[in-house]
């Protein structure tokens, strides 16, 4: 059985918690208005995912026992 999550949707949801991070410090450290944040938490989340997608790999089966 596979008990996994697909890998587009761990992708997304990495990206998203870098975007939303992004967005509360836009907020409060560098005070910006509403379009800034909206376009820094979504090119954050653009930068986050491209560089996810180029390097996330299906995952690996565990260790195999020898057989006897």
């Amino acid at each position: 059985m596979n008990n996994t999550a697909p890998k587009l949707t761990g992708m997304i949801v990495v990206a998203a918690m870098f975007g939303l991070l992004s967005v509360g410090i836009s907020y409060v450290v560098f005070e910006l208005e509403q379009v800034g944040i909206v376009l820094v938490g979504s090119g954050v989340f653009a930068l986050v995912f491209f560089v996810l997608a180029l390097g996330w790999r299906e995952p690996q089966g565990g260790p195999k026992r020898p057989t006897k």
